[in-house]
């Protein structure tokens, strides 16, 4: 069975517009499937046949041949005949295509009414094959694997529905400051989503892994997907002849996460010198396996360092690392686990990690997450425990009481409420309804 994606909402305002669109995730993340989806959403949409919205890939090698040797014809040989309007084309696996940004560019400025939707399962590789020629003629989006409300919707039903009543309201008070009015107290439904909460955040969301119920499949599933990512994708990129140093620095990075990065830590647990480690980082960053996030400063001399903090992009990829796979009940690491899953969804709402920052003092005050909004700086806090009333910490005191932010958010286990501090509103709300 197939399940839609968020991603749609995201793409549908550009599909009439003459940029090609090129989607971009880790392998298994659901690329291909995603293009069928979008393929019948834009038959839909536009009142045209699925048959004449071609999908192709680069995997197949003779197709691949006949478009680098000749591109515009190449494209043109799948446009239906008496077709009017715009044609769709959709490319799945184009990192294959050798010097494909110039091709494309060649198609972009020769064809007319043509719009290309292609995928690729390493931003390295889209931004060589098309970053130098397709500058301000491609639009760049990331499939990630599930989120949680796409979780419950391919597992859960039922609680998918409340949930998608409820995250609208708080990602909108995020970004745009939308009020919602909020009864203060216990969630009703806490104990159900907190229970399926903690299974996503240890098994993670690769789509192949939320669809399996028995823990044996996805053990395999997830040890399939490393084998594959690490040797297949990231070991020829870097050129290695083993991959045990880049095993070692994904173990570390893995037991670190939320932590500021010691580069010389780092480069002793892996074995790799520093010019090394950062080609390494960057690698891991590029393939969709890890990001960092930079911390938040206005002054400089106050804020304890310059060094970046590394979350995962999926926690199952991650806890398959460290071979833990325990709920996090028992698990000395459940509260930097709440706050990874945390930093993927903030990610996915600001629709890139840049916006996303952290703030740690010398005085040793520190907020899980800063969000740079349209309107200022918003302090994020992940508190997963239960709450019987709205209150905060001296940290998320301290800097509201610095930088006089508009709005603030307290994630917790369980609790609804809202607070007042010297003009700045702060929001209690359930982690998993992020």
């Amino acid at each position: 069975m197939i399940y839609p994606r968020d991603l749609i909402r995201d793409i549908e305002p550009f599909l009439d517009r003459k940029e090609y669109i090129a989607i971009v995730g880790p392998r298994q993340s659901g690329k291909t499937t995603f293009l069928g989806i979008l393929k019948k959403h834009i038959a839909v949409k536009k009142k045209i046949r699925e048959e004449a919205i071609p999908l192709i890939t680069f995997e197949d090698r003779r197709l691949l041949a006949q478009f680098v040797k000749n591109p515009a014809a190449f494209v043109l040989s799948f446009k239906p005949d008496q077709h009017r309007g715009k044609f769709f084309l959709m490319i799945d696996e184009f990192q294959y295509a050798r010097e494909g940004g110039q091709k494309l560019k060649l198609i972009y400025d020769t064809v007319e009414n043509l719009k290309i939707i292609l995928t690729g399962s390493s931003s390295l590789d889209i931004k060589a094959h098309t970053s130098k020629y397709m500058v301000g003629r491609i639009l760049a989006f990331s499939l990630f694997p599930f989120n949680f409300g796409e979780f419950l919707s391919a597992r859960y039903p039922r609680l998918e529905n409340i949930y998608r009543q409820k995250s609208p309201k708080i990602t909108k008070w995020l970004m745009n400051g939308r009020d919602f009015s909020v009864e203060s107290g216990e969630d009703v439904f806490w104990e159900e989503f907190t229970q399926l909460f903690e299974e996503f955040c240890v098994w993670g969301g690769y789509p192949a892994v939320a669809l399996c119920r028995k823990d044996i499949e996805r053990s395999k599933i997830l040890a399939e997907i490393y084998n594959n990512y690490i040797l297949k994708d990231i070991k020829s990129l870097l050129e290695l002849a083993t991959e045990d140093e880049l095993f070692r620095l994904s173990q570390y990075l893995a037991a670190q996460i939320g932590n500021i990065v010691v580069y010389q830590n780092l480069g002793q647990a892996s074995g790799l010198d520093y010019r090394k480690l950062k080609k390494h980082l960057s690698i891991l960053k590029e393939t969709f396996i890890c990001r960092e996030i930079k911390p938040y400063f206005r002054n400089r001399q106050k804020e304890l360092s310059k060094n970046p903090k590394i979350y995962f992009n999926d926690l199952g990829f991650r806890n398959n690392l460290l071979e833990n796979m325990g709920s996090l009940e028992k698990r000395p690491d459940a509260g930097a686990v709440i706050e990874n899953a945390v930093f993927i969804r903030l990610s996915e709402c600001c629709s890139s990690a840049d916006k996303v920052f952290f703030w740690r003092t010398k005085a040793g005050a520190e907020v899980d997450f800063i969000l740079k909004t349209k309107d200022g700086v918003l302090p994020i806090e992940v508190k997963y425990s239960p709450f019987v009333k709205a209150h905060i910490s001296k940290s998320l005191a301290s800097f509201i009481d610095s930088f006089n932010p508009e709005r603030a958010v307290v994630l917790t286990k369980n609790y609804w409420g809202k607070l007042n501090r010297n003009g700045t509103k702060i929001l209690f709300a359930p982690v998993y309804y992020l």
